[in-house]
Parts: C-alpha cells; sequence; structure tokens
C-alpha cells in the first residue's frame, strides 16, 4: 500500500494581474511544507504536479527546503489532468445569469476582486450551478473536470499503489475530486469540501493499484506553528 500526499500550492496572487503567480506569503508557505517534510524524514519516491506556474513555484519552493535539508528529491512528473478548473471563465459566464435570477449582489459583483468575502459569496453561487451539469454548451463541463482528474488519479495509482510514498502537488479543485472518489460524495459536498482547503496544504490517501481511502484531510501543522497569518485560504 502506498501513501499519496496531495498537496495544495501555496497562496496565489488574489486580486494582481497574474494570479497563477505565488504571493510573497505563497512562497514561504511552500517552503515551510518542504523543510516540514524534510525535517520528519518524508521521503517522497515520485512527484507528481499539475502544468500550472502556481505548481511549478511551489514545487520549486519545496525543492529548495529539502535541499537545504541535504535531500535530493526525484523528478517530477507533469500532469495537465492536475490542474485547477477555470474558474475565471466560469464565473464570466454564469455571473450574469445569476444576477438575473437575484443569486447573488450588484455589490458582491463590483467588488469581488478586490474584497475576498464578496468573491467568496459570487465564486460560491457560480461553482455550485456549474457542477449542476447544465452548461456544458458554453464552458467545460464539471463531469469532464472530475473525470480528469480521476484518470490522473488512476494512473497514479496504476504506476505508485505498492509501496511508495507520493507527492502530489495540485489545487483544491483535484484534490477535492480525489475525495469525491475515495468517498462518493455528491457534487455539492465534493464543491464545499474545495472551499475548506487550505493554501500548502496536505490530504493523505493510501491507496494500492486499484483501492483508495482517504487518511487525513488539509493539514498544515508547518504553519500554525508560525502563527495564524501564514494560515490562508485564498
Amino acid at each position: 500500500m502506498s501513501t499519496l500526499f496531495f498537496i495544495r500550492h501555496g497562496q496565489a496572487s488574489f486580486g494582481k494581474e497574474n494570479y497563477d503567480a505565488l504571493s510573497t506569503l505563497g512562497t514561504q508557505q511552500a517552503y515551510l511544507l518542504g523543510n516540514y517534510f524534510a525535517r520528519r524524514n518524508i521521503r517522497f519516491d515520485r512527484i507528481y504536479t499539475g502544468t500550472l506556474l502556481r505548481h511549478e513555484e511551489t514545487e520549486g519552493e519545496m525543492r529548495r527546503a529539502f535541499a537545504g535539508n541535504n535531500i535530493e528529491l526525484p523528478q517530477s512528473c507533469r500532469m495537465a489532468e492536475l490542474n485547477e478548473y477555470d474558474s475565471h471563465l466560469i464565473l464570466k459566464t454564469l455571473v450574469p445569469e445569476l444576477l438575473a435570477e437575484g443569486a447573488v449582489r450588484d455589490r458582491d459583483v463590483a467588488n469581488i476582486f478586490t474584497d475576498r468575502k464578496s468573491f467568496q459569496r459570487v465564486f460560491e453561487a457560480a461553482m455550485i450551478k456549474w457542477s449542476c451539469g447544465l452548461y456544458e454548451a458554453k464552458i467545460p463541463s464539471w463531469n469532464n473536470f472530475v473525470e480528469g482528474v480521476y484518470r490522473a488519479f488512476g494512473t497514479i495509482m496504476q504506476k505508485d499503489g505498492k509501496g511508495r510514498v507520493v507527492a502530489v502537488i495540485t489545487s483544491g479543485g483535484p484534490i477535492s475530486a480525489a475525495i469525491r472518489r475515495a468517498l462518493l460524495l455528491s457534487d455539492e459536498m465534493t464543491m464545499r469540501v474545495t472551499w475548506q482547503i487550505k493554501n500548502a496544504s496536505f490530504t493523505r490517501f493510501k491507496c494500492t493499484a486499484d483501492a483508495i481511502m482517504l487518511e487525513s484531510f488539509n493539514e498544515v501543522p508547518h504553519l500554525e506553528e508560525r502563527g495564524a497569518d501564514f494560515v490562508t485560504y485564498r
């Protein structure tokens, strides 16, 4: 049986022109995570990542921390199926409908990229609406996204499902989809799990080549020991 560490990237640059880059805090979070693993003698036999910049930068900071502890990590395997869904496209498509229905407020939409609470209210409403599966003609579907994550998860289990320790550096959406598979969650509950996943957290699964189980969820001991300001969701 193998242990899979599904790792969410460090904090990205919310409200900035290039959201995909890690913020200064996100860079620190990723380094602290790598140092935590290194100090606890957790060694990875394989590393998988998505192809987004925030995944790459998180991996880079983790590698820097391991190197500082004189530990060499294996080369990573990049998988596009581990990328996050395109939330900007989903918001652009669905916010007009949400406004028309009165499901979100004009004020929240106006402040969506400057106020985190406004963003969360609009984002949650749009993601729940998207996951219902009525918009496949307009935007990539939730079901296709989940199926892509399942394919990636299945590939990892087949290659590394026996006696391995594996790091999977990804985003909140793919982590919640992996939990969906392990716990057979509904689509709406899967979305609600996504919103709880902290930056630079790790969620552990135990797996064989054909079976998985959730071992732990959303751990951030490496951030909590530095104080509440290091624990972020956006």
